[in-house]
């Protein structure tokens, strides 16, 4: 029960990304933001294999400039645990502005 892949990016370019395993994990989360909508806010929860996927994302016109917050966590974490990307997010806004 844990987050494995954690990555913060404007629009498909990586900013920041942590990576608990190895694997093709950073490949999938590219592929993912490549297929996001440019200037949608989203908040998407979905599964593959035996990982889900949560994604927190702010359009470009927003305060958070169009970044995108995504992880990886394993299928036991829950959807209602990635309350963690609004922490996330809260944390680097207010670090970096």
């Amino acid at each position: 029960m844990a987050i494995v892949y954690a990555v913060v990016a404007r629009g498909t370019v990586v900013l920041a990304e942590f990576s608990a395993v190895s694997g093709n994990a950073g490949a999938v989360a590219r592929r993912i933001l490549e297929k996001l909508p440019p200037d949608a806010e989203s908040r998407l929860c979905f599964a593959q294999d035996r990982y889900i996927f949560h994604v927190l994302r702010s359009p470009p016109p927003a305060a958070a400039d169009g970044l995108t917050f995504l992880c990886m966590a394993n299928d036991t974490f829950g959807s209602t645990n990635s309350l963690i990307l609004t922490s996330i997010t809260l944390l680097i806004y207010m670090i970096y502005g």
